[in-house]
């Protein structure tokens, strides 16, 4: 195993002048790398996308989204997945991009002559080895991960995804099937897949699928499997289906991989409920969280932002102070941390201490490459304040 490239940035840097003198970039790092696999006896190229702070956060671990067909859908996730991560609807992911060699082949579970054309087939559980054995050990070992794996597929590879799942699901958390190939070698699959769904056993899982305006054995395939989905009573399985006809199969996973990110990460949220209870609920039901998943969830910012904001809706104010900087403590360079002190400061009236955290969120939006506008306006709104001496 070794490095291919040093870390590089996706696509140009965007030098930019700002009233700080910062060159804004793009988000995130990209590394691409090659591992050598003795399993599938070959090289494959991965393409690694890190998060905006991990180089930021050195103590903080991430999920990883294992991205099947990876030079295909890397580009798309990755600027998917950084859009929602700045508005907090995504979780923020280190993306292993797998590329391929021989697709067929690794992503269907039996062989089908009638198939050849295309490639011999039947690797799957080759290729299952390769992720266990090889591919998780070496990212594992090679960046920092919270062991919350998700795996992603399209077509033939999200057959593979919805293989996997039945076939070891101790390897992953939570499953992106985009438009299955259900219907490969006379839905061989669904015999297993209908044992599987009727188990009585746990199953602490989460798993997203969709279709497009796919008629034929795509489509029936699609509506046999959701009814094993819909039928299933096993417990701590959380699944989401999509039917979006204005998408063509080309595109589900574009479009797909958006809802998937979010719903994954509302899965695994605390509701309003909890929230409202403060900060102990909170940080019980991550808690509980690490337990069911077997992963180290620890409370998200949001999470902890929202409960900051039950406080002071409730003009609980010194409560509502400690948990903003509650949230600055785990996230020291996170700009929005600093508003929603100044705001806890603004509405219990320590406007010197609130234009002090409004300044600093502005500094920090620069050096943390975040859309700043907002920051701006409440800053100067708060100094027009101020210098009016209104305290309103």
């Amino acid at each position: 195993m070794y490095q291919k490239l040093a870390c590089v940035f996706i696509g140009a840097l965007l030098a930019i002048n700002l009233s700080f003198h910062v060159n804004a970039k793009v988000r995130g790092e990209a590394v691409v790398t090659t591992i050598k696999s003795e399993v599938l006896n070959e090289s494959r190229e991965l393409l690694i996308h890190l998060p905006n702070n991990y180089s930021r956060y050195k103590d903080t671990t991430y999920p990883v989204l294992y991205l099947l067909d990876g030079q295909r859908n890397f580009a798309h996730t990755v600027g998917t997945l950084d859009l929602l991560n700045q508005s907090g609807m995504a979780q923020e992911m280190i993306v292993i991009g797998i590329a391929n060699t021989e697709r067929t082949r690794d992503f269907t579970p039996t062989y089908d002559e009638s198939y050849n054309q295309w490639g011999i087939s039947g690797g799957a559980d080759n290729f299952l080895d390769f992720l266990e054995k090889e591919l998780k050990p070496y990212v594992e070992a090679n960046y920092r991960t919270n062991n919350y794996a998700i795996v992603s597929g399209h077509s033939l590879s999200a057959l593979f995804t919805l293989y996997a799942l039945q076939e070891r699901p101790e390897l992953f958390q939570g499953y992106f099937a985009f438009s299955p190939s259900l219907w490969w070698h006379d839905e061989v699959i669904f015999p297993e897949a209908k044992a599987f769904f009727a188990s009585d056993s746990d199953l602490n899982k989460y798993l997203y699928i969709n279709i497009g305006n796919e008629g034929g054995n795509m489509l029936s395939a699609y509506e046999r499997y959701s009814e094993l989905l819909n039928s299933s009573e096993r417990k701590g399985f959380i699944f989401d289906t999509e039917l979006d006809t204005s998408e063509s199969h080309n595109t589900t996973a574009l479009a797909g991989m958006s809802l998937a990110l979010q719903k994954q990460l509302n899965s695994l949220r605390p509701t309003g409920a909890i929230i409202q209870k403060g900060i102990p609920a909170v940080e019980q039901h991550y808690k509980d969280l690490s337990a069911k998943y077997a992963f180290e969830a620890k409370p998200e910012y949001k999470a902890v932002n929202h409960a900051g904001y039950a406080a002071l809706n409730k003009q609980v104010f010194d409560s509502a102070i400690a948990i903003f900087k509650k949230n600055i403590a785990r996230f020291p360079n996170k700009s929005d941390a600093y508003d929603s002190l100044a705001d806890g400061y603004e509405a219990n009236g320590d406007l010197a201490l609130a234009l002090e955290m409004r300044e600093k969120a502005l500094t920090m939006s620069y050096e943390e490459n975040v859309e700043n506008g907002a920051f701006k306006t409440r800053l100067a709104n708060l100094r027009k304040k101020i210098a009016e001496g209104t305290g309103e």
